[in-house]
């Protein structure tokens, strides 16, 4: 099998489980008995609030006896999951997914779950417009990672040399950006959700003014001339799941649906729910949400935009996919 990207895997929701199910494959011929148990291992951000909500309203109840959720913590983690067997179902960025895929992983996107969640932090509100970051030292983590290509594409679309135009000072994590920014080392720094709500909160604590000027998924629809946002991230799943327990798959997708409906709808029991799952506290959680685009859509339905969202990916850094975009059978469509 081929070496595995790590760096695909890195990145996808701001960097900040496995699977347990006895009796996964069902004897030929007999209808599929329900599982004694299922581990879905989500993202350690916001939408694996809707994964708690499926777990905590029973609506897997139907296909297994205990369900749970265990968030993942490393991308390391998530590769070494998946490409051994034991992650069936888990949050993923989509490209990430996509890299696995190509890299020789069975493995398949469900649906995607956010639309984009990258934005621009500025001590200084006078910023307005990507082009007022000409000459401005930015704080930007994961480099060659997606978000970092979002924003140098962004920069390209308009005229701007992202090497001369605007001094990308790049650290490790999301979490050392803001950090740094918080400490006053920049002005400027480009943060994913909850990292970037995080950081208002966290500045707001201190008497620091943090100003969400650009939204950066906004801006690269327009530089696109795209609408609906980037499909970001969601579920993927093995194929063996897939194949084997179509039924069971389907009614993980009709869950997330209607987990982000109840998310949408109750923000503030949504908080209190994810803060059991996630590192983060309620308020965080709870002030994030808008901020996530969350609406849950299947990857069949999610293709086109994916194509173009990896197209435009591998155009810059075509090893961030495996050099090409993933096979139609890729896409999960109930």
């Amino acid at each position: 099998m081929h070496k595995f990207s790590r760096r695909a895997l890195l990145g996808g929701l701001g960097g900040l489980g496995g699977l347990g199910a006895a009796g996964l494959f069902p004897a030929v011929g007999r209808a599929a008995p329900v599982l004694d148990s299922l581990t879905i291992a989500g993202m350690p951000a916001t939408p694996s609030v809707v994964l708690a909500h499926m777990v905590e309203s029973g609506a897997l109840s139907g296909h297994v006896g205990k369900a749970r959720l265990k968030v993942w913590r490393t991308p390391d983690q998530v590769r070494a999951g998946v490409v051994s067997g034991e992650m069936k179902v888990f949050g993923i960025p989509s490209y990430s997914c996509a890299n696995l895929k190509n890299r020789g992983a069975p493995v398949r996107m469900l649906n995607i779950m956010t639309w984009g969640l990258l934005y621009v932090m500025s001590r200084d509100p006078a910023i307005t417009r990507i082009e007022d970051l000409a000459g401005r030292t930015i704080l930007q983590s994961f480099r060659n990672d997606a978000p970092d290509l979002v924003f140098r594409q962004i920069l390209r679309k308009l005229g701007m040399n992202p090497d001369k135009d605007v001094a990308l000072n790049y650290v490790a994590t999301p979490t050392e950006a803001a950090q740094l920014f918080l400490a006053g080392k920049a002005d400027i720094a480009i943060l994913q959700e909850p990292m970037a709500t995080a950081t208002q909160m966290r500045g707001m604590q201190a008497g620091i003014a943090v100003h969400r000027v650009l939204d950066l998924t906004e801006v690269y629809g327009k530089v696109n001339n795209r609408k609906g946002g980037i499909p970001q991230a969601g579920l993927g799943i093995s194929e063996d799941l897939a194949q084997q327990r179509p039924d069971l798959v389907k009614a993980i997708h009709e869950a997330c649906v209607a987990g982000a409906r109840w998310v949408g709808n109750n923000p503030a029991s949504a908080g209190r729910l994810g803060t059991d799952y996630l590192d983060l506290p309620a308020p965080i959680i709870e002030r994030s949400l808008p901020h996530f685009r969350l609406g849950v859509v299947s990857a069949a339905e999610a293709r086109a935009g994916m194509e173009a969202f990896f197209t435009d990916l591998l155009e810059i850094s075509p090893d961030i996919l495996g050099g090409k975009l993933p096979e139609p059978g890729f896409y999960w469509g109930a």
